[in-house]
């Protein structure tokens, strides 16, 4: 089965490119099923991806695969597809869906030829796996749906591990940030006293305490509250506040957190640009500091980012996580990423909500 593995692992590298899977290794009758489409033969599996070619780009990142039985292997993967209609039609600057599944596929092999026989997908987004679903019929029409845009800025770069029906599982790589402290904070919170070479969680550096409930989902800095002042202090910095008087490119999102900090994203690559060479800021208040990455989960909103709506949705993602048992890292911190500027119009805004957590198993 060893071969068998490392055969998928190279066939699915194929899976939407020009080369295309090796229809040879199938059966001639193979029981293909999701929660939403059915084939008993290798040439079904066949039309529906170039389907899914057609209609979409469709992106497959195989993340783990393992045997799972005597004749069985299983993979991680995640599925993303851009429905590239909405640029040939002229609105993906108001509707531009990307529809994402992630999930596990179990193969299995004919013990006399040694040729897969059953794929069987299931969905991470979904309790009802039978075909037909229509629970997941709905999840996707939910995702072509949506109207959130996400600017085509640079944005620090994440792998999605998982996705269910209320959040996503993240894995972000490093990255680096323009970091000051919201406005009228406590006393007793500390969040840009760290040095400007120092590294910090995705959240920010400081803790704060005695704070109200108002931060939702355990407490702390309610990081939708007023940021005029913080988000000011960083614009500045970006464009020529610096001692090279450098204006740099936008990016996005603009985090802010429970912690006391709004971060501007300077580099999505701490390969390709250093804290060393990124030239100093002339306000003594904003700190340029390297994020180290981690697995997040992130819930994803629309509309304004008001202080209750972040509230709400932190405690909701909170208590999805436990009723799915995922632990935080910390249950009182979390982090608001807000993708648009406002002049976008609410309903085409791109929001999330962001928890650190520990211990993940892709498998569990």
């Amino acid at each position: 089965m060893q071969e068998r593995m490392q055969f998928l692992k190279e066939d699915l590298s194929h899976l939407f490119d020009d080369q295309g899977v090796d229809a040879s290794q199938y059966d001639d009758v193979v029981n293909f099923l999701d929660p939403i489409t059915k084939y008993s033969n290798v040439q079904g599996y066949m039309f529906n991806i170039k389907m899914l070619k057609g209609v979409f780009d469709p992106l497959f990142e195989l993340h783990d695969i393992k045997q799972t039985a005597e004749y069985e292997i299983t993979t991680r993967w995640t599925m993303t597809m851009k429905f590239t209609p909405a640029q040939a039609l002229g609105v993906s600057k108001w509707w531009s869906p990307v529809i994402t599944f992630t999930g596990t596929s179990m193969y299995g092999f004919n013990p006399a030829n040694g040729r897969i026989n059953r794929h069987i997908d299931t969905w991470d987004s979904v309790a009802n796996q039978q075909f037909f679903s229509w629970e997941a019929f709905g999840d996707f029409w939910k995702q072509l749906l949506q109207t959130f845009t996400t600017p085509a800025l640079e944005s620090p770069k994440y792998t999605l591990l998982k996705r269910t029906a209320k959040f996503q599982v993240r894995q972000y790589q490093p990255f680096l940030v323009a970091s000051t402290a919201l406005d009228n904070l406590p006393q007793t919170t500390s969040s840009s006293s760290s040095s400007s070479s120092g590294d910090a969680t995705l959240n920010g550096t400081g803790s704060s305490s005695g704070s109200s409930s108002s931060g939702g989902g355990g407490g702390g800095i309610n990081p939708a509250s007023v940021g005029i002042k913080a988000f000011n202090a960083l614009a500045g910095y970006i464009f020529g506040g610096n001692a090279s008087s450098t204006k740099m490119a936008m990016t996005t999102p603009v985090f802010s957190s429970t912690n006391g900090t709004m971060d501007f994203v300077v580099s999505a690559s701490v390969e390709q640009v250093s804290l060393a060479s990124l030239p100093a800021p002339l306000d003594p208040a904003v700190q340029l500091q390297r994020r180290p990455g981690g697995i997040y989960a992130a819930a994803v909103f629309s509309g304004v980012a008001t202080p209750r709506k972040c509230s709400e949705v932190s405690t909701q993602l909170l208590a999805a996580l436990h009723e799915t048992r995922l632990q935080p890292a910390d249950s009182s911190s979390w982090m608001l990423a807000r993708y648009n500027d406002p002049s976008v119009k609410p309903r085409f805004r791109r929001n999330e909500i962001l928890v650190e957590l520990r211990d993940f198993n892709l498998w569990g």
